[in-house]
């Protein structure tokens, strides 16, 4: 897959993400007013956020590279 996919796939997760977080802070400081800010404690220990989650990338390695281009049928000069 050409190299602009994985750039917009990583947008869209970064998006995902951004909301995400804004929505586990409100729900964290709601927490907060109800429970009190020692039942709650931290924003970690309420709602971890998990890093295996997160998409991985791949290598952009010269095989994979020659591929894209073949596939494409493009010339380098």
């Amino acid at each position: 897959m050409p190299i602009e996919f994985y750039a917009a796939v990583d947008g869209y997760y970064e998006k995902q993400k951004e909301s995400a977080m804004v929505i586990r802070f409100a729900s964290y400081r709601i927490a907060e007013c109800f429970a009190g800010t020692k039942a709650v404690k931290n924003i970690n220990t309420f709602w971890p956020m998990d890093k295996e989650d997160e998409p991985k990338g791949i290598d952009m390695t010269k095989e994979r590279y020659e591929a894209i281009l073949k596939r494409h049928k493009l010339k380098v000069k």
